[in-house]
């Protein structure tokens, strides 16, 4: 699931703001409404993330906070290592 660009920003961007709604997440990577709730969908369906509504409004978070951050941040060392090796 986070091979896919976008799915790995969203997370990231739930990772840094917590609840959100998705028209937010969509203005913060440049894409629609539509796209991003179809992301957040397959990512409802990989437990990674879980809502809640207040009347019409939505909002998402990250089902497991703490265990998300941890793979985001070894992802981001992993990555920078790599790029370390390319030069």
């Amino acid at each position: 699931m986070l091979g896919n660009p976008l799915a790995f920003t969203v997370v990231q961007i739930l990772a840094e703001n917590g609840d959100i709604r998705p028209s937010q997440i969509a203005q913060a990577v440049g894409r629609s409404v539509a796209r991003v709730s179809n992301v957040l969908a397959a990512l409802r369906l990989a437990e990674v993330v879980r809502y809640e509504t207040e009347g019409r409004t939505v909002r998402y978070r990250l089902k497991h906070p703490r265990e998300t951050r941890k793979l985001l941040a070894a992802l981001d060392s992993f990555i920078e290592s790599a790029s370390a090796v390319r030069r």
